[in-house]
């Protein structure tokens, strides 16, 4: 059994279904016999693997054609037509491919006219049987068909005639009916043109609307519905004498048409309704909005509509930004944490940003470097997430509360009152600042300033790793956003004075907590930015005080900021004008202490840099006071602890001295309060500080060369009793002064302003030394009396310059103690000849030891004051010799 084909084509379907086509639009009914349409389609069903006649290479692809279009471009068919060929075919050709086809179609005509000539020649015989077949069936058609009898064969052709003519009214009758009705239609046609604005109405209302034209839109609805209630004859003129069923025609078609009318007004409404609760429209727009819907009386109120819609969808945008920037924060911190992996980190981290930031103070765009060090991108999207909800609150409420304050004062006002009261609308505007609010306290944790509650830990939100500079910019910033909110919010007067302003102030001293503590930690870890670079512009000071200062100074002027101290007004750029206000006193009190207790907390960590190691990185630097021009430079070594010790030291005297002064007078002047008893205290601390310093110096350096003195005096092989008249010192006191020169030379070339304390303090302990050394000696005899004081007086004039009232008279002690234990013996009796022989050891010695003992010498000047100095000393020389000889006179 053969499969079965069910496969047809499209003329086959057509003809099948008297259709014109395979997508009709409406009802057809195609007689294919009479009009033939498909005789052209039906034959090139055969031809549909033609090649393309051009010989472009083109497909003829006639699945997606209709009937017309396949006719259109077969070249089989009668209705060829070759520009919709080539638009079909070759819709991309080029005139180069064109003039190609052209040239090959016709080569393939030559071709097909040599086929055809020779066709002919090889069958002529055939067409001379044809001729004579054709001749033979024209006499039979003669004797036949076309015979008299027949009319020439016009008979039938008449019957058909008649035929047709009764097929032709029964096609054309019904069409000059419908002329007919047409002539009808026309003159009703006419009659409606005189109500052509009623008809027009629907059509003119949507364009109307489209336009955004509602005004308008509301001006045709009441003249339509003015003119339907008042005069429908006028709408729709009735002729004299109608009868009802007119009048009923005319109602139906008043209503129908009206009913179009209110579905579009139906649609204005609800366009109006939605614009009520969009956000970004205009408050006249929105107004203009609420009168229409108002005039047309919808349900609904609409001015509750737009205040109900606009305070959840404001309140809901608020919580979308806040609950947003709070997740980015989050992450934000997340991905730029630093890691702590060593407990000294952190403070490596903010040791290196300070020294930036501080550095940055003395450009001319500070801002600019302090606002991109460590955690400035956790900052950064805090400053956004308060600004994103401060521009939500701020673009929304004011047009809500101008539309608002309109209804408090009676507009808007429907004619049936609401059993809502106004005032609501207010507390509604109210709800959104109380939202704001709740959403900085939550962030930031705010408090009130006068609360007695204990200070609550920094916002989990904040970086940790962001230094103090950093920090007070960051929250001068988002202070000032705040505060311009705050400022245009105020200016709508809604009666929310006190919520604004106590969150103004709870904002302000939660940021003063936050930079204190920033401010607390960043002074512990001040030292680490000691580098013991030489000042300049402060001789024997380091860079580190310069810089401390820029650091005390800028907090403070922050925090000053930040507690209202200065204020700038709503402008921009450089037409920000700036003022000075009263800070109050909880915020005066709490910048005093967080700048004292900064202080303190500096002052520790210089002994931090005496006890701990060198800082890393740190070698040599020039000596400090040198002028570059004299060719004196020497380096020192700064991983001496004691040189370290010496430069701080010299850093505490200028500290004490100045700076430390200085700071307090600026504090004093800029937050008008006196802080005398806080100087006095701070003053104390720095002193016995700068004592703690200055004494583990000079004690270590005091005891070494007390043990040399030490072991001279009470050296076990010395006889003080029985050693003879001496002719010599003994090294243990050039071991020791040599000592003395050692530290001179220290000091002298580190921090050359301490070198008279150092030098004083140092000759007073060695004097101290000297004297319970002796005190443990209990006689002397000649020799032994004349050695002690050839030593001591050796040392004397050696260290003259540094010897100090209480150093004097701890050695006049000592010259007694050696006079009392003086134990005369018979032969003693030349005591002026043997001082005599003392005194000159004593001159040779000196003059033997000039040059070692030259830096003992006071420095030569043009007024004479050295040698005026060197007249005293001799004189003092003289005074002790006197007394000398006068205690061994009464020893004798």
């Amino acid at each position: 059994m053969g499969k079965i084909n069910f496969t047809t084509d499209e003329a086959s379907i057509l003809q099948a279904y008297k259709l014109s086509s395979q997508n009709p639009t409406k009802w057809e009914d195609i007689d294919h016999d009479l009009e033939d349409p498909l005789s052209d389609l039906l034959t090139s069903q055969s031809n549909d693997g033609d090649g393309d006649p051009l010989g472009l290479g083109g497909v003829i692809d006639l699945t997606s054609l209709d009937a017309e279009s396949k006719m259109s471009v077969l070249i089989s068919s009668k209705s060829f037509d070759p520009k919709a060929f080539l638009s079909a075919v070759h819709p991309n050709a080029t005139y180069q491919d064109l003039a190609a086809g052209i040239n090959h179609l016709q080569s393939s005509i030559d071709a097909r006219s040599e086929a055809v000539r020779v066709l002919v020649e090889d069958n002529f015989d055939r067409f001379v049987a044809v001729k004579a077949s054709t001749d033979a069936l024209y006499a039979e058609m003669r004797e036949g068909l076309l015979s008299d009898k027949a009319e020439f064969a016009t008979k039938p052709l008449v019957d058909y005639l008649k035929r047709s003519a009764v097929k032709a009214n029964q096609v054309f009758l019904p069409i000059l009916e419908n002329g007919a009705k047409t002539q009808k239609l026309r003159t009703t046609l006419g009659v409606f043109e005189r109500s052509k604005f009623f008809f027009s109405l629907p059509g003119f209302l949507v364009e109307s609307i489209e336009a955004g034209r509602y005004e308008a839109a509301l001006r045709q609805y009441n003249k339509g519905k003015f003119l339907l209630d008042s005069r429908p004859g006028q709408l729709l003129p009735v002729e004299a004498g109608a009868n009802a069923g007119s009048t009923a025609q005319q109602k139906r078609i008043l209503d129908k048409v009206w009913a179009n009318v209110e579905k579009v007004m139906g649609e204005m409404k609800a366009l109006l309704l939605a614009r009520l609760q969009e956000q970004g429209r205009s408050v006249e727009e929105m107004e203009r909005g609420i009168e229409i819907l108002l005039e047309l009386n919808v349900p609904e109120d609409p001015i509750w509509t737009y205040f109900d819609s606009q305070h959840k969808r404001i309140m809901d945008r608020m919580s979308t930004v806040y609950k947003t920037g709070v997740s980015n924060i989050d992450a934000t911190k997340s991905r730029t944490a630093p890691e702590l992996s060593t407990p000294n980190a952190l403070r490596q981290i903010l040791g290196a940003q300070l020294q930036v930031c501080i550095v940055a103070l003395e450009s001319k765009a500070p801002e600019a470097v302090i606002a991109q060090a460590g955690g400035h991108e956790v900052w950064q999207v805090i400053w956004d997430m308060i600004k994103n909800v401060s521009e939500v609150m701020v673009s929304s409420l004011p047009n809500f509360w101008k539309i608002a304050r309109s209804f408090l004062e009676g507009k808007f006002k429907r004619p049936s009152s609401s059993r809502r009261s106004a005032s609501q609308c207010r507390q509604m505007a109210l709800d959104i600042i109380k939202l704001y609010i709740n959403f900085i306290s939550e962030f930031f944790i705010l408090s009130d300033v006068l609360s007695n509650s204990p200070t609550p830990n920094s916002p989990e939100h904040l970086p940790s790793h962001s230094n103090s500079l950093t920090t007070a910019h960051w929250l001068t910033k988002i202070l000032s956003e705040v505060q311009d909110c705050i400022t245009e919010i105020g200016a709508l007067e809604l009666g929310e004075g006190s919520l604004v302003k106590g969150l103004v102030e709870s904002v302000r001293w939660r940021f003063q907590d936050i930079l204190v503590r920033s401010w607390l930690r960043d002074a512990n870890y001040m030292y680490a930015l000691e580098s013991f670079t030489p000042d300049v512009s402060a001789p024997f000071t380091t860079l580190y005080l310069s810089n401390l200062e820029s650091f005390m100074r800028h907090l403070a002027t922050s925090a000053f900021k930040i507690a209202g101290g200065i204020s700038t007004d709503s402008g921009s750029g450089v037409l920000r004008a700036t003022q000075q206000n009263t800070v109050p006193p909880a915020f005066v009190s709490k910048i005093t202490k967080a700048f004292l207790d900064a202080i303190y907390a500096v002052l520790d960590g210089f002994l931090v840099l005496v006890t701990e190691e060198a800082p890393p990185g740190v070698g040599t630097i020039v000596a400090a006071g040198i002028p570059e021009g004299e060719g004196k430079q020497e380096l020192i070594d700064l991983r001496d602890s004691n040189t370290r010790l010496l430069l701080v030291i010299s850093n505490f005297s200028h500290l004490s001295g100045s700076l430390i002064p200085s700071m307090l007078s600026q504090l004093e002047n800029a937050l008008s309060i006196s802080v005398e008893d806080d100087r006095k205290a701070l003053m104390k601390a720095v002193t016995a500080l700068d004592k703690t310093l200055f004494d583990g110096y000079v004690k270590p350096k005091a005891a070494a060369v007390a043990v040399i003195l030490q072991e001279g005096i009470l050296d076990k092989d010395m006889d003080w009793y029985e050693t003879p008249q001496p002719t010599e010192i003994r090294p243990y006191m050039y071991k020791a002064l040599m000592g003395l020169v050692e530290i001179h030379a220290q000091i002298s070339r580190v921090a050359e302003n301490l070198l008279e304390r150092g030098m004083y303090a140092l000759v007073e302990n060695v004097a101290q030394d000297a004297l319970l050394s002796f005190k443990q000696v209990k006689r002397f005899g000649m020799g032994g009396m004349l050695r002690a004081t050839l030593e001591i007086e050796f040392m004397h004039q050696t260290l003259a310059r540094y010897v100090s009232p209480s150093a004097a008279k701890t050695l006049s002690e000592l010259y007694n103690k050696i006079s009392q234990a003086y134990a005369r013996r018979p032969g003693d009796e030349n005591l002026q000849g043997n001082l005599d022989s003392v005194k000159r050891t004593l001159a040779e010695s000196r003059r033997a030891t000039g040059i070692e003992f030259m830096c003992f010498r006071a420095a030569k000047d043009k007024s004479g004051k050295v040698k005026k100095e060197k007249d005293e000393g001799r004189e003092r020389g003289k005074d002790r010799g006197k007394d000398r000889e006068g205690r061994a006179d009464n020893s004798t």
